[in-house]
């Protein structure tokens, strides 16, 4: 006879291998069981239910209310064009500069718009000439800013915005209208705020402002005398139509594609990969041993088997964006890539040692604790935490943000916060490193508690039975 079922037997069978019947699910001899089923699929379905609602709804509320929260992207407005060309001045009163100011408080009556706030008198002051030559290059200052991440933003109205219009008008001398304006920006800082709001809502001011002064440069050469003849020689100038433009300056765009797993939703695999070792090792590889080993044995390998899984991971997880030629030399040239490497392996050893001890005290329930821990990092390493309400700047201190941070210091070259970075997610690392030691060191005298407990009363039956052999005996 064959020693495996048939494919009918199965079909038709009416009791288990061991003999015990079988029922159909309708059946009144389960009505106990379909009780005790019903009562835990509910609550379970409950428990989802609930645990959703808290959850995405972090998620979600990072996008809540977001553009009324735009006035958070600091711009800086220079204003060089009624400093060189002061308003009210009889050869060629500023224009463009008072134009640009007026845009902006236009720009703050519509949503979105952006955090604009001139320079102050001091700071202008700087890029006056001086008797003893040129004062501080408002370029290298706006650049500084921009790339320190003091600002979002910076606009520049050139000192010859007014001044070389009237000289391509009035002399003929060549005008390149995009040199009225200059607005330095950091694509890469955060890719998504920079294109929906920095630089669109800025270029939206911008052409405004530029309108806005051309209108008053018109009706300026259409109350002159020689009028047609100005109108001439601006035409053959390029000063007529559409003086006044601008050109953006991107100081660290975002042109690595590949990049964008790196510094987003590759984050999410990240960690993912790093609960398959906490799942894995915990429910196949550490049973198998677990029993024999020494308290301290068995906490050595809990630290030391996924320390070295994660620095296994994190190398091949770095070798996947390598592999798509990914530069990793542009902030630390050939030592980049180490650098991202480490990043990723601190990283994900603060993320799963976090998951090793909170799977030892959940046990079933981890996936609940997955999907918070997964929705907790990854809600902040997307959007920028300057665009989200208070309650998103807990991001500064979670791992995922600053692995973000530093990916985009390695392949972009913004601001190195290195330092500040690996702090964050080494402290992660050696307060959760303690946490799992002391909770191996508890579980493991409650399960020595548990197994003498056992044989106390074992050895309890033993004795009564004996007790009740003897007085039979008697």
């Amino acid at each position: 006879m064959s020693p495996s079922p048939s494919l009918r037997d199965v079909l038709r069978s009416k009791q288990t291998p061991d003999g015990k019947p079988r029922v159909g699910f309708f059946s009144k001899e389960f009505k106990d069981g379909k009780k005790e089923w019903a009562k835990l699929t509910f609550m379970t379905f409950g428990m989802i239910t609930i645990f959703m609602f808290l959850f995405l709804s972090i998620y979600f509320g990072s996008y809540y209310l977001q553009t009324s929260r735009s006035t958070h992207f600091s711009i800086e407005i220079i204003d060089l064009d009624s400093i060189a060309s002061p308003f009210g001045s009889v050869a060629h009163p500023a224009i463009l500069g008072p134009a640009m100011k007026n845009a902006v408080q236009d720009s703050v009556s519509t949503e979105p718009h952006l955090g604009w706030y001139e320079a102050d008198s001091a700071t202008l002051q700087q890029f006056r000439l001086t008797p003893t030559g040129q004062g501080i290059d408002p370029y290298m200052y706006a650049e500084e800013r921009v790339l320190n991440q003091d600002v979002w933003g910076v606009l520049i109205v050139n000192s010859n915005a007014t001044s070389g219009v009237w000289r391509g008008l009035t002399e003929g001398a060549m005008w390149e209208p995009t040199g009225a304006m200059t607005f330095l920006y950091e694509e890469a800082r955060n890719f998504y705020a920079g294109n929906q709001y920095v630089s669109r809502l800025a270029s939206m001011v911008m052409t405004s402002g530029g309108n806005s002064a051309a209108t008053t440069l018109a009706s300026q050469v259409l109350a002159l005398g020689n009028a047609s003849a100005v109108l001439t020689t601006g035409a053959q100038a390029g000063a007529v139509v559409g003086p006044f433009s601008y050109n953006l300056h991107n100081l660290r765009p975002f042109d690595q594609l590949a990049g964008i797993a790196s510094t987003t939703v590759g984050t999410v695999y990240l960690i993912i990969f790093t609960f398959l070792i906490s799942i894995t090792w915990n429910n196949q590889g550490l049973p198998l041993i677990q029993d024999s080993l020494t308290t301290s044995s068995e906490i050595l390998v809990k630290i030391l088997v996924p320390f070295i899984a994660y620095f296994w991971l994190s190398l091949h997880y770095s070798l996947v964006s390598l592999a798509f030629l990914i530069d990793f030399s542009r902030k630390f040239g050939k030592g980049g890539f180490v650098v991202y490497w480490m990043a990723d392996w601190i990283t994900m050893s603060a993320l799963g040692f976090v998951m090793e001890t909170m799977f030892l005290w959940l046990g079933p329930f981890f996936p609940f604790f997955l999907i918070f821990w997964v929705i907790l990092n990854v809600t902040v390493a997307f959007l920028d935490v300057a665009d989200m309400a208070t309650f998103y700047r807990y991001g500064y201190f979670t791992p995922v943000w600053n692995l973000v941070d530093m990916a985009k210091c390695v392949i972009f070259g913004t601001k190195n916060h290195y330092v500040q970075n690996f702090a964050v997610n080494l402290a992660w690392l050696v307060v959760w490193m303690i946490l799992l030691v002391i909770t191996v060191v508890v579980q493991r005298r409650k399960q020595e508690k548990e197994n003498m407990q056992k044989k106390w009363d074992e050895m309890k039956k033993v004795d009564e039975k004996e007790i009740e052999r003897s007085k039979g005996g008697r």
